[in-house]
């Protein structure tokens, strides 16, 4: 079972980040991944016509799409313009979704506060907690900010809330996510909440400097990127795909 995850759109009207997408979107079309999920942050600055675009390059994927909106969308915007490319499992309130794939259980919990840009999974754990009670098989746990600090303060200042809470939630199952995975940090970061894996997706924008405590701000030498998870046997190995920055070598 092949996922690919795609985060941190943020198109604008430059059309740079829109240029990413539709090489990330390229390679995907012949690598061929079971199901995509994007994390967060689709557009910028509530700008329609990008979730419009956004939704036209998704379109041409042959497989399923789910997404969740992140701290930076207008999330009426995103239902309007994407509902027709990944479905939610209600069509008002958060943008939650479950779906299985083979045998394979994935659920996105929208963490997004209205008004606010940090996120709070608090508010959602019943939800969760309901939704993870008959599964049997293996799953995967998407959000949009990680649910605890990456020591990058002004993205900590704007993360998602109550992470110990999530922690306490997800010990009460069955059988735990192989993984929580995010976006929002604009670069892939590693960590755990518990015994659980968290992984963080690059960005389809240029990269954030990895601005930890007491370290200069250094110029970014990443590319941007996303991931690919492959899950067999019940294990998670996740790969990062690195994007051109033109179209030469896409």
């Amino acid at each position: 079972m092949l996922v690919a995850q795609i985060s941190d759109i943020h198109a604008g009207p430059d059309l740079s980040s829109l240029r990413t997408l539709e090489r990330a979107i390229a390679w995907l079309k012949t690598f061929r991944p079971d199901v995509l999920v994007v994390t967060g942050d689709l557009v910028d600055d509530g700008w329609r016509h990008g979730y419009r675009l956004v939704a036209e390059s998704l379109r041409l994927l042959d497989c399923p799409v789910h997404l969740l909106p992140g701290n930076g969308d207008d999330v009426r915007l995103m239902r309007s313009e994407l509902a027709a490319v990944g479905p939610w499992i209600n069509a008002t309130g958060p943008m939650h979704f479950r779906t299985a794939v083979d045998d394979l259980t994935l659920f996105g919990v929208d963490v997004t506060v209205a008004g606010q840009s940090y996120g709070d999974v608090r508010p959602h754990l019943p939800w969760l907690m309901s939704a993870l009670a008959d599964v049997t098989t293996p799953s995967l746990l998407f959000m949009h900010q990680p649910p605890f600090r990456i020591g990058i303060e002004a993205l900590d200042q704007v993360g998602c809330r109550n992470g110990s809470a999530l922690l306490g939630t997800l010990e009460t199952m069955h059988r735990l996510p192989l993984a929580i995975l995010c976006g929002h940090v604009h670069r892939p970061a590693f960590g755990r909440l518990g015994s659980i894996p968290v992984q963080t997706c690059g960005s389809l924008c240029p990269p954030n400097p990895l601005l930890l405590e007491g370290r200069a701000d250094l110029s970014v030498i990443d590319a941007p990127s996303f991931l690919v998870h492959e899950v067999r046997d019940g294990r998670l190995v996740s790969h990062v795909v690195s994007v051109p920055a033109s179209d030469r070598g896409a």
